[in-house]
């Protein structure tokens, strides 16, 4: 039984509370975050993008009590001080989105953990997302990425190894976030980030592109890509366009990702389905990547489209805990 804790209780933090107290071999003993207990326990049982959490949800003290089980709530600012080593964890979910490098992250270490799983992307730290490059996370910090990157670096592995491509680009469709703004507003990020979420769309940057040949290195400077945000709370999909080694057909491909998500490698992570779907129908799915497969098109033998459905909170999240599983 592997103890797990988690430093930032927000959309991600939730959400891994929710999926851990759904997995038999892990166990949650400690929260960090600088919010009070109360507005704590009130979002954990609330959720506008999921609904009313079925569990019973108390305070006892400095103490969430979920359907019996206590987890130890703490409010530290200072990393180091956290009583890690005296709650026995084994692995800390860092999930502020602050402390995103390998000094942060080791910080944790210091304070007691074993491994530290960082929920998004970082500059200086190993990057692994589930499947794809699993192996790599036997390393004491890294990250998993974005939701994004967990949902195309499958695809781009699957199709790469399978059929070979020379370029590729991204354009994921995606829920807005906490990045944006409410209302239009000054944004530090980029100014069309401070925009209406709830009203616009929004072209962005998206760093999850590079991010992918982190994980998959032989496609440093061949894949790139671009996000345009939706004015929808959850549920995003990609496009990924590229160029294929050689001609192919919709029914290849198709065929490909279908016989790779019955694989063992993926059947947890890649899904395909043929329903048309829409966005709300992605909400809390566990997979990383749905593949419509009404949506795949080639043109002239080489050039090819696939599009993948993602819960941008829920199936980024399972993700970062079936990796938590396997170390």
């Amino acid at each position: 039984m592997k103890k797990i804790a988690i430093n930032g209780f927000g959309r991600i933090g939730r959400a891994a509370l929710k999926v851990i107290f759904e997995t038999d071999d892990l166990e949650l003993v400690g929260i960090n975050d600088l919010m009070s207990i109360e507005n704590a326990a009130y979002l954990l049982k609330y959720d506008s993008n999921y609904g009313k959490y079925e569990k019973n949800v108390q305070i006892e003290g400095e103490t969430l009590v979920i359907d019996g089980k206590a987890v130890k709530y703490l409010s530290l600012k200072a990393i180091e001080a956290l009583p890690w080593k005296a709650l026995e964890v084994d692995v800390v979910i860092e999930s502020t989105g602050i402390f995103t490098n390998q000094a942060d992250g080791e910080k944790h270490l210091v304070a007691g953990a074993k491994f530290v799983l960082i929920s998004g992307p970082t500059k200086d730290t190993p990057t692994v997302v589930h499947g794809v490059n699993t192996g790599d996370g036997k390393v004491s910090v890294f990250s998993c990425a974005s939701c994004t990157t967990n949902n195309i670096s499958p695809i781009i592995e699957i199709l790469g190894r399978r059929l070979g491509i020379k370029k590729a680009i991204l354009n994921t469709t995606h829920a807005y976030t906490a990045s944006q703004t409410l209302v239009d507003a000054p944004s530090k990020r980029e100014p069309r980030m401070g925009r209406a979420a709830a009203v616009n769309l929004a072209p962005a940057a998206t760093g999850a592109a590079l991010a992918t040949t982190k994980a998959l290195p032989e496609f440093a400077g061949k894949f790139d890509g671009i996000a345009v945000r939706t004015p929808v709370p959850v549920g995003s999909i990609s496009d990924i366009t590229f160029i294929a080694q050689r001609d192919t057909t919709v029914q290849e491909i198709n065929r490909i990702l279908t016989e790779e998500a019955a694989t063992s490698r993926y059947e947890k992570v890649v899904y395909v389905t043929d329903e048309p779907l829409v966005s709300s129908d992605i909400i809390k799915n566990p997979f990383a990547a749905t593949v419509d497969l009404e949506m795949t098109r080639v043109v002239d033998g080489d050039l090819v489209k696939v599009m993948a459905w993602y819960d941008n909170e829920w199936g980024f999240t399972n993700q970062m805990i079936r990796q938590i599983q396997s170390i």
